[in-house]
């Protein structure tokens, strides 16, 4: 039997301790890597993994079949809506759209568990229950660093969606086909309620707000549900509030006056 001595034991253990630390300083560290990830940072390496047929499991979903039931029926009925010239056209939008929405529901079985629990924080920060003031300092934390980064995993399949459709429909009717999903909170009625609180913004202003409020309408391409596209445009009309008081305006103050003679 191989005989130890104290001095040797005290190596074995600090040994040991040591590379307990390390262990748990590397799970830190890699920790704070995917928090420190920055949306465009994780939109580029799931394009680059697509690229590179690295599809993840939601490209190519199985879904149940009321799930599928599901994703078809609103294929069919957004392209219909849409008016479009022949009955191939129609087709061919809803396949796309439906193709789509099978991505969307695929991803969501993935993500929803770390997803929900962000949207949970900023909510709780949000919130003015029980006499607490929101911290919207901190929603908007939240938004940066959790809810961000998630959803900029499905990007690669927002793009490819838009410019198939853009290719299919052109411009105008794709434009058409979004603010028919976003219908509520809606792009341009929005917009035009910035422009009645504040109007004396300038062009340069205004184009801040409304390129946030068109990019809110595109990233609730990866909404499953109507719920969850009024929290996308919501995290935008936070940046865009804060905006304003940088712009020197006075949010709070306007959007209260715009209330009042909005009862008159």
């Amino acid at each position: 039997m191989l005989k130890t001595t104290p001095a040797s034991r005290f190596r074995r253990k600090s040994a040991l301790a040591f590379s307990c630390v390390m262990t748990v300083a590397a799970l830190s560290f890699a920790a704070s890597q995917v928090k420190a990830a920055t949306p465009a940072s994780v939109a580029a390496g799931a394009q680059a993994q697509i690229d590179d047929k690295n599809y993840p499991a939601w490209w190519n979903p199985e879904l149940p079949e009321a799930i599928q039931k599901n994703v078809s029926n609103k294929g069919r009925q957004l392209a219909e809506k849409l008016e479009l010239a022949n009955a191939g056209q129609t087709d061919r939008v809803a396949n796309l759209v439906s193709q789509h929405y099978a991505r969307v529901w695929a991803w969501h079985q993935e993500v929803d568990p770390v997803l929900d629990a962000a949207w949970d924080e900023w909510d709780l920060a949000r919130s003015n229950t029980d006499g607490k003031e929101k911290d919207e300092l901190k929603a908007l934390a939240i938004m940066s660093e959790e809810i961000d980064p998630i959803y900029a995993q499905f990007t690669p399949q927002i793009r490819t969606f838009l410019r198939e459709l853009e290719a299919e429909v052109g411009h105008e009717k794709s434009i058409e086909l979004l603010d028919i999903i976003t219908r509520s909170p809606g792009v341009e009625r929005t917009y035009k309620a910035y422009l009645a609180m504040v109007p004396q913004m300038n062009d340069a202003e205004k184009a801040i707000i409304w390129n946030r409020l068109n990019q809110a309408r595109e990233d609730s391409l990866a909404a499953w549900s109507g719920k969850r596209i009024i929290k996308i445009f919501k995290k935008y009309k936070i940046r865009n509030e804060f905006s304003i008081d940088y712009f020197g305006y006075g949010y709070r103050k306007h959007y209260k006056a715009w209330v009042e003679s909005s009862k008159k």
